[in-house]
């Protein structure tokens, strides 16, 4: 006999996962809150019905956890990450701007004129 337990799920989600499981499986599920013992079925078949019915349920948060036997369902927490925390810098050296990014006047050498219709294009077979 084989224990399932579903701390993490609601109430209801127990009761639909026993329907799931009587329905799809041949073995027998007995219910205790929310403790399922399970008998007949082999701990892979198990596990495999814990995990359909999450995916089938959308149920991605939770996850499937087997300890001797026994099966857990447990909601999966993530990781929460750190934020390391780095010194403040202060400059060593004072902040100047680039001369690249001051304004200069237009030349006239730097202007295109336009002049009536844009170049033809080239084809790859044409060439001159």
């Amino acid at each position: 006999m084989t224990r399932v337990v579903a701390d993490d799920l609601q109430d209801d989600e127990v009761s639909s996962l026993v329907e799931f499981m009587t329905a799809t499986s041949s073995g027998q599920i007995i219910q205790h809150k929310k403790i399922l013992q399970v008998s007949g079925l082999t701990n892979k078949k198990i596990k495999f019905l814990l995990r359909k019915f999450l995916y089938s349920r959308h149920l991605t948060g939770y996850g499937v956890l087997d300890t001797a036997g026994n099966f857990e369902i447990l909601q999966i927490k993530p990781e929460e990450k750190q934020t390391e925390r780095h010194e403040t810098l202060s400059p060593t050296m004072p902040y100047w701007e680039p001369s690249s990014l001051l304004p200069h006047p237009v030349k006239p050498s730097d202007m295109v004129e336009w002049q009536g219709q844009p170049p033809p294009k080239r084809l790859q077979g044409n060439r001159k």
